[in-house]
């Protein structure tokens, strides 16, 4: 495996168009490799995506619930119920 670092180079002019340079680097100096020869990053599983997805989600929420919390000042009011004598007399 070569590290993506060596991928990050000079593209060529001339007969190599499309390839990448590499640079001096000691004994692969001055080999030109195309770019499918380079690493791609590396693939991250569907579940960890999924769980990354719902775990962001789930941050959102609860800082929305945070800030309701701290921002937010319900307003106390007085509150009145008629209670009809009916419902207070035991059958």
């Amino acid at each position: 495996m070569r590290s993506s670092a060596l991928c990050h180079g000079a593209v060529a002019n001339g007969p190599l168009r499309g390839a990448v340079a590499i640079g001096d680097n000691g004994a692969g100096a001055g080999i030109a490799r195309t770019m499918s020869d380079c690493e791609s990053p590396p693939h991250v599983p569907t579940l960890f995506r999924f769980l990354a997805f719902i775990a962001i989600i789930a941050g959102l929420i609860f800082g929305g619930m945070i800030a309701l919390v701290t921002f937010v000042e319900p307003v106390q009011r007085e509150m009145i119920e008629i209670v009809p004598p009916s419902k207070l007399q035991p059958k």
